[in-house]
C-alpha cells in the first residue's frame, strides 16, 4: 500500500506538472500551417471528399496533392467553427496535458517512482514545448505515447488488445505522416523482446507475436482515403533534397550544405532547447549505462528491458537528422529513461538496508515531491508570467486569439477591396491566405513543400531576389497582387526587386505585411485612392528621410495609421516630425512608443538611426542596444551602435 501522504504529494506534483502546461500550451497561434489545414479540413466537409489535386495555388494548380492529415484538419475546422481560435488553443493545451498523461502512466508501469517520474517529465515537458503547436504533429505525440502505454501494460500482463493498437494505428495514419512511428516501435518492442529472452527468463514468442503485430500495423496504415500512396509519402517528403532548407528539417546541432560542403552550427544549436537536448541525451546515456553496468554485475535486467534501450537508440538518431523530431526523441524516451533510472540508482543507493537508518519522519519520499511539486509550480509561474524562452532575446508569450506575426489586417484590407486572382505572396503568408481568401484568390506559394516541388520552390526562391525573375513569374502567374512579410529575412531584397519593376506601388503596410498592387492593372482605382510614393516599410530606413519629403512622409505614415495601427507607421511619422522641425510631437510620441516596450527589434533600430541621424549618440546607442536585446544578430542594430559608440567613422 501507497502511504497516503505520497500519494498527496504525487497529486500535487501532478496539479503542477498540469499548470506547467498550460503555461507552456495556452499561448497564441503563431504557426502558419494550422489554416492550410483549416481550410482543407472546409473542403473536405464541404464536398465530402479529400482532395487529390491542388486548386490553392496558382504556380501548383493542378499538380497532385496528398492530405494525408486530413482528418486533423476535419477536426481543426469542427473545433475551430464550434469554439473559435481559442478553441484550438485549448485542444491543443488538452492534448499536451494527455500526452504527459499517458506518458507517466507509461513511466509508473515501468517502475519509474513519482518522485523521477514528474520531474524528468517536467524537464521533457520544457524541451518539447517549441513544438506544442496546433499541427497535427500533436496526434503523432499522442499516438507515440498511447503505443508505449499499450505496450507497458502487455509487458506488465495486463490487458492490451490488439483491437486498441489497431484502432490507434487507423486513426493515426489519417491525422499525421507520423504513424510510421507505430509500427515501427511495436518492431523495436519485437527486437527488445528477442533480446530480452535471450539474456533473462521471459516466455517465448512475445518477440514473434510483436513482429506481426507490427506488420499487422503497417497494414493498418492503408486503411485511408489514400490507400497504399500514404506509406511512402512520408519518405517521399522527408527525402527531398530542398527540404533541408526549412528550419526544421534542419540537423538540431550541425548543419551540413550538401551542395558546398560546408559545415555550421544549426539554427536550432543556439537555442536553450539545444541545451535541453544535450542534458536529456546525456541523461539517458547515463541511465542506461548504470543500467547495463548493473546488468553485468548483478545479472539484473533494466525495467522493461532491452526495449527502452532500442527506443532511446533509434529516436536519437532520427532527432539527430531533423530539429523537428527532437520533442518526438525526448517524449518517447521519457518512460524508458525515467523507469532505468530509478532502477539504477536504486540498486546503487539503496534507501534502506543492513546499516542504513531508516529515514526520519519528514524526508522520505513525500518530503521530496512536496519539493518537487512547488519546483514545478514556480516553474509554471514562471513561464505563465515571463514566456517560455527560446533563446535570450526570444520567447513565446502566453495569451489567446492569433499572433502578432499572421498576416491578419493586411488580409483585412485585400478582402475589403474585393481583391480577386493570384498573388505573389512571401512563404509564411500562404496557408493565412488560403483559408482567408480562397477561392477568390490562389497564392504563389504555401508550406505545402510535397505539391511545389524543388524545381517550382527554386524558381520561387530567386523571384525574391531577382527582378527579372520576378517579372517573369508575376507574368506567368497573371498576378495582380503581392504581399511580402517585410520584416523577415530576405524581404528588403524582395521589396527591391518589386520596385525595379516600376509598375508596382505600395497600397497598404502594418508591422507584418507590405501589399503592393500593380499600377496600371484592374486595381488602379485603388492604387490612386491608397498609393504610397514615398514610404515603403521594408526599404525603409529610419533617419533618411529629406527635408523637402518630411511634409509626405507626415502624411502618407498618418494615412498608414489610419489603416492599422502600426508600430513602424508612428517611427515614419516620428521621422517626418523631425523632419519638420516639430520636436515635442516627435519625443512624445517615441517615449510612447518606449512604454509600450514592442517585442519588434526593427523599431528600436529605426529609432537608433533617427536620433543618429541628430547627432544624439547616447539615445541612438541605447536603442540599438534595445533592438540587439531582441535580436543579437543583427548586423544593422550592431553597425548602429559602432556609429553610436564612435568606434567607426560614418
Amino acid at each position: 500500500m501507497i502511504p497516503g501522504s505520497i500519494r498527496r504529494g504525487e497529486a500535487a506534483a501532478l496539479a503542477a506538472l498540469t499548470l506547467l502546461l498550460l503555461a507552456l500550451a495556452v499561448t497564441p497561434i503563431t504557426n502558419n500551417d494550422i489554416f492550410l489545414h483549416l481550410k482543407t479540413g472546409e473542403t473536405i466537409l464541404k464536398t465530402g471528399s479529400v482532395p487529390r489535386v491542388d486548386d490553392y495555388s496558382a504556380l501548383a494548380r493542378g499538380r497532385p496533392f496528398i492530405a494525408h492529415e486530413w482528418l486533423a484538419g476535419v477536426l481543426f475546422r469542427l473545433v475551430q467553427t464550434a469554439f473559435g481560435w481559442n478553441g484550438l488553443i485549448l485542444f491543443k493545451a488538452l492534448a499536451a496535458i494527455a500526452v504527459a498523461a499517458l506518458l507517466y502512466a507509461t513511466a509508473r508501469l515501468l517502475t519509474a517512482p513519482p518522485v523521477v517520474a514528474v520531474p524528468a517529465l517536467a524537464f521533457v515537458i520544457l524541451l518539447a514545448a517549441s513544438r506544442f503547436m496546433e499541427r497535427p504533429h500533436m496526434f503523432t505525440f499522442l499516438g507515440v505515447a498511447a503505443v508505449l502505454l499499450l505496450l507497458a501494460r502487455r509487458r506488465n500482463g495486463r490487458r492490451a488488445p490488439v483491437w486498441a493498437f489497431a484502432s490507434i494505428q487507423i486513426l493515426w495514419a489519417n491525422l499525421h505522416g507520423g504513424f510510421i512511428l507505430g509500427p515501427a516501435i511495436v518492431a523495436l518492442a519485437a527486437a527488445g523482446a528477442a533480446l530480452d529472452s535471450r539474456l533473462t527468463p521471459r516466455p517465448e514468442g512475445e518477440a514473434k507475436r510483436l513482429a506481426l503485430l507490427s506488420a499487422a500495423l503497417l497494414a493498418a496504415s492503408v486503411v485511408n482515403p489514400y490507400g497504399l500512396k500514404i506509406l511512402r509519402f512520408p519518405f517521399e517528403l522527408t527525402g527531398s533534397s530542398f527540404m533541408g532548407e526549412i528550419y526544421e528539417w534542419l540537423p538540431p546541432l550541425v548543419a551540413v550544405d550538401v551542395r558546398t560542403g560546408s559545415v555550421s552550427l544549426s539554427p536550432f544549436a543556439s537555442t536553450y532547447m539545444a541545451l535541453y537536448y544535450l542534458v536529456w541525451m546525456t541523461f539517458g546515456f547515463l541511465s542506461f549505462g548504470l543500467a547495463v553496468f548493473l546488468w553485468r554485475r548483478d545479472r539484473v535486467a533494466p525495467p522493461g528491458g532491452a526495449f527502452p534501450i532500442l527506443l532511446f537508440t533509434a529516436f536519437l538518431l532520427l532527432s539527430l537528422r531533423m530539429t523537428r523530431n527532437v520533442a518526438d526523441f525526448a517524449l518517447a524516451t521519457l518512460p524508458g529513461v525515467a523507469a532505468t533510472f530509478a532502477g539504477a540508482f536504486g540498486r546503487l543507493v539503496p534507501r534502506q538496508g543492513p546499516g542504513r537508518p531508516a529515514a526520519p519522519p519528514g524526508a522520505g519520499p513525500e518530503a521530496a515531491l512536496r519539493f518537487v511539486a512547488a519546483a514545478v509550480a514556480s516553474l509554471a509561474v514562471l513561464f505563465a508570467v515571463e514566456g517560455y524562452p527560446y533563446t535570450p532575446s526570444l520567447r513565446r508569450l502566453p495569451g489567446l486569439g492569433l499572433g502578432r506575426n499572421i498576416p491578419v489586417a493586411a488580409t483585412d484590407y485585400l478582402s475589403g477591396i474585393g481583391m480577386r486572382g493570384n498573388m505573389f505572396n512571401s512563404y509564411a503568408s500562404g496557408a493565412y491566405l488560403i483559408d482567408r481568401l480562397y477561392p477568390a484568390v490562389r497564392v504563389a506559394m504555401d508550406s505545402r513543400n510535397d505539391v511545389y516541388g524543388e524545381e517550382l520552390y527554386r524558381l520561387y526562391t530567386r523571384a525574391l531576389t531577382d527582378a527579372d525573375t520576378l517579372d517573369e513569374l508575376l507574368g506567368r502567374m497573371d498576378a495582380g497582387s503581392v504581399l511580402l512579410e517585410w520584416p523577415g529575412q530576405g524581404m528588403m531584397t524582395a521589396a527591391a526587386a518589386v520596385h525595379r519593376l516600376k509598375s508596382w506601388t505600395p497600397v497598404f503596410f502594418d508591422d507584418v505585411a507590405v501589399i503592393y498592387l500593380k499600377s496600371d492593372g484592374p486595381w488602379r482605382a485603388v492604387v490612386a485612392r491608397d498609393g504610397y510614393s514615398l514610404l515603403d516599410p521594408a526599404l525603409y530606413r529610419g533617419g533618411a528621410l529629406r527635408h523637402e519629403n518630411a511634409a509626405r512622409a507626415l502624411a502618407e505614415s498618418e494615412r498608414a495609421l489610419s489603416q492599422a495601427r502600426s508600430y513602424i507607421a508612428r517611427v515614419m511619422r516620428i521621422d517626418a516630425l523631425f523632419g519638420l522641425g516639430r520636436d515635442g510631437e516627435a519625443l512624445a510620441e517615441e517615449s510612447r512608443i518606449l512604454s509600450e516596450a514592442p517585442p519588434l527589434f526593427h523599431i528600436y533600430t529605426h529609432l537608433g538611426w533617427i536620433r543618429l541621424a541628430r547627432g544624439d549618440r547616447a539615445e541612438a546607442a541605447s536603442r540599438f542596444r534595445s533592438a540587439l536585446s531582441y535580436q543579437p544578430d543583427s548586423q544593422v542594430a550592431r553597425q548602429g551602435l559602432s556609429l553610436a559608440q564612435g568606434s567607426v567613422t560614418r
